[in-house]
C-alpha cells in the first residue's frame, strides 16, 4: 500500500470515518534522524550465532525503502566507500527451566458420570528465548550518528501430554526479522495511516453546546470535515472545554496543522485533566509528524546520489 505524505493529509478530512474516531495519515521523522541524512549507507558484517540472518534481514528491509514515494538514504554495497557501514554483534540465550502441573483422570464413571477422580502431575519445560542486538553506523571522519541495542524475548511453555517444544531457529529468525523492520524505521522517515478516538465528554457545557457537541461527535462517523467546524463552534459557544479542545487538537493533526495541534493539545492537558494519557501521546505524535515533515522537505532539497564509488 502507497502512503501519502503529510503534506497531503488534509484531504482525508473529506474522506468516511468508523466510529467516532478521525482518521490521521502522516510522515514520521526516523527515530535517528541524524542517520537519515546519510547520502548512502552498507550493511557490514554483524558478529554472533544471528549475527547474518539479522544483516540479511536489514538489507531487505532497507531494500524497500522509497516503495512508499518518500526520500530516504541510499543501500550500496559496502565496498562502494559509504558514508555510513551498519556493523554490529549479536548474542542469543536459551534456557530451558522444568517444572510440573497438576493434571486429573476419572477412574470411575457411573451411569456415564464421572464419580471418581484421582490428580497427577505431567513434567513440563519453559522455554526463555532472548535476542540481543548491538548496531552501530560508522562514518568516515566523524562521529557515529546511531548506536543502538535491540533486544527480543520470547517465553513458551509445553508439558509431555501437550504441546510442542519451540524450534529455536525459527524464534531467533523471526526476531531477526522484527529487529531489522525496527532498524527502518530508526534510519528513514516512515508514514503511517492511523485513527484517534475523539473526546465525547460533554461535562461543563450548557445546553445549547453540549447538543452541538453531541452532533459533532455524531458528525465523525460520515463527515470529519463538518465535524471539526462543529467542534470549533462549541469552542467559539463555551471556550476551554477539555473534550472540545482535545478534538480540535485531533482536527488540527488530521489536517497537518502540526504548531496548532500541540498548542491545542497543551491547553487539553489543562482542561482535560482524564484524557492526560491522551494528551501525552497526541503531544508525541504531533512532534514527531512535523518533524517527519521538516525533514521530508529537506531531503527533497537534497542533490540525488549518482554514480558509484561514494
Amino acid at each position: 500500500m502507497r502512503w501519502w505524505l503529510a503534506l497531503g493529509i488534509g484531504a482525508m478530512l473529506s474522506g468516511p470515518a468508523t466510529g467516532e474516531t478521525l482518521r490521521v495519515e502522516g510522515v514520521f521523522a526516523a527515530q535517528a534522524r541524524e542517520a537519515s541524512f546519510l547520502p548512502t549507507i552498507a550493511v557490514g558484517p554483524i558478529g554472533g550465532r544471528e549475527g547474518e540472518a539479522l544483516g540479511e534481514a536489514i538489507e531487505r528491509q532497507l531494500a524497500k525503502l522509497g516503495a512508499d514515494g518518500l526520500p530516504h538514504v541510499q543501500l550500496v554495497p559496502p565496498s562502494l566507500r559509504p558514508d555510513g557501514l551498519l556493523t554490529g554483534d549479536t548474542g542469543i540465550d536459551v534456557d530451558d527451566s522444568d517444572y510440573t502441573e497438576a493434571r486429573e483422570r476419572c477412574t470411575e464413571k457411573k451411569d456415564g458420570k464421572c464419580v471418581a477422580k484421582q490428580k497427577y502431575r505431567v513434567a513440563c519445560v519453559r522455554r526463555t528465548i532472548a535476542l540481543r542486538a548491538d548496531l552501530r553506523i560508522a562514518r568516515t571522519g566523524g562521529p557515529s550518528p546511531y548506536s543502538t541495542t535491540k533486544t527480543r524475548e520470547d517465553r513458551s511453555d509445553w508439558c509431555e501430554d501437550r504441546g510442542v517444544a519451540t524450534d529455536v531457529g525459527f524464534t531467533a529468525g523471526s526476531m531477526a526479522e522484527s529487529i531489522a523492520a525496527e532498524v527502518r524505521l530508526d534510519l528513514a522517515p516512515h508514514a503511517e495511516r492511523y485513527t484517534i478516538r475523539v473526546q465525547e465528554s460533554r461535562d461543563g457545557l450548557p445546553p445549547d453546546a453540549a447538543a452541538r457537541f453531541r452532533e459533532a461527535v455524531r458528525l465523525t462517523k460520515h463527515d470529519p470535515q463538518a465535524a471539526c467546524a462543529a467542534f470549533a463552534e462549541v469552542d467559539r459557544m463555551a471556550p476551554d472545554h477539555g473534550s472540545t479542545m482535545f478534538n480540535l487538537a485531533l482536527c488540527a493533526e488530521a489536517a497537518g496543522r502540526y504548531a496548532e495541534a500541540g498548542d491545542r493539545y497543551a491547553r487539553a492537558r489543562l482542561f482535560a485533566p482524564k484524557a492526560g494519557s491522551e494528551v501525552s501521546k497526541g503531544l508525541g505524535r504531533v512532534g514527531a509528524l512535523a518533524a517527519g515533515a521538516e525533514d521530508v522537505a529537506a531531503l527533497r532539497r537534497r542533490p540525488p546520489v549518482r554514480g558509484t564509488g561514494f
